[in-house]
């Protein structure tokens, strides 16, 4: 089997999850009906030659580029894992992992992450899938003697139905009322209102509530999903974020693997560890888990 050769795993209710080894990113979430939940370019590149357009990429160390001399978004998403084992996990879920070590990072690297950086890691994802739902889970352990600063991000492209990303009716987020936004593409910030987020022109902002640590959203898809994410470093519940994107007509056109007209099919809910995380220290351990259900 090639190195990147993608792996299904399948619950036994017949729901099923595809993950490319390259970036340990799910590319596929079929329910149990058969309901596809991820969306993935058409145009995306599978060779690994470069990050996977669609599914669910990995952010690591940084969203976004932060810190100019490292790639954006990191390079979790730009190397090949190595897969671990399928196994079942107790209340029936079926499931399977995937790792990376720092030496394993031949690609995307930089910054105080190049190759003569004092930070060591290594990282598991695993995948979780039951008849409706579907848990990423990230750990990330520092196996080095120096601590680093991080984010980590879980950019999942979620498919709608009927190619109907603009209609309000059908594709929205709700559950964010109260929380500070960042809009990436005017640089306003405000507080979001109890109105549902919809698309209908270019979406990047960030959503961020301190007081709420753990993401409790739903979005409107075709169907409805739920979405709930966490996170710990070295046991302290640490805040999550969420960032919402839509790249609309002109950024669609500035992609090379992205379709013209495929931001009709999709939207970006992304929650990630991006505000007040704090150092991860040497052999302490970051958890940061999504949980998707579709109701």
């Amino acid at each position: 089997m090639s190195s990147l050769t993608p792996i299904t795993i399948t619950h036994s209710s017949g729901a099923t999850a595809t993950i490319h080894p390259f970036g340990a990113t799910v590319t596929s979430f079929k329910t149990s009906s058969q309901k596809e939940t991820i969306f993935v370019s058409r145009l995306a590149k599978t060779d690994g030659s470069k990050a996977i357009r669609g599914g669910i990429p990995l952010a690591f160390p940084q969203f976004g580029r932060p810190d100019a001399s490292m790639p954006q978004h990191g390079f979790f998403r730009c190397n090949a894992w190595t897969f671990g084992r399928e196994f079942d996990e107790e209340g029936g879920l079926k499931c399977c992992d995937f790792r990376l070590t720092l030496s394993d990072v031949t690609a995307a690297r930089g910054g105080r992450w190049g190759d003569d950086t004092v930070f060591d890691f290594t990282a598991v994802l695993t995948v979780k899938i039951d008849a409706s739902q579907l848990i990423t889970n990230l750990t990330v352990k520092n196996t080095g003697g120096e601590s680093f600063p991080f984010q980590a991000l879980f950019h999942t492209y979620y498919l709608v139905a009927d190619d109907k990303s603009m209609d309000p009716s059908v594709c929205h987020v709700t559950g964010l009322e109260g929380y500070d936004v960042r809009d990436q593409v005017t640089g306003d910030e405000y507080v979001q209102c109890n109105k549902p987020i919809v698309l209908g022109k270019e979406v990047d902002r960030i959503y961020t509530n301190l007081s709420k640590p753990e993401l409790d959203v739903t979005i409107g898809t075709g169907n409805t999903v739920s979405l709930t994410a966490s996170a710990t470093v070295d046991g302290a519940t640490t805040p999550v974020s969420v960032v919402v994107w839509n790249p609309y007509i002109e950024k669609s056109k500035a992609l090379g693997d992205f379709g013209d007209e495929q931001y009709h099919q999709m939207i970006c809910v992304e929650p990630g560890v991006l505000k007040n995380v704090p150092v991860l220290e040497g052999g302490k351990e970051a958890v940061f888990e999504q949980v998707i259900s579709v109701l």
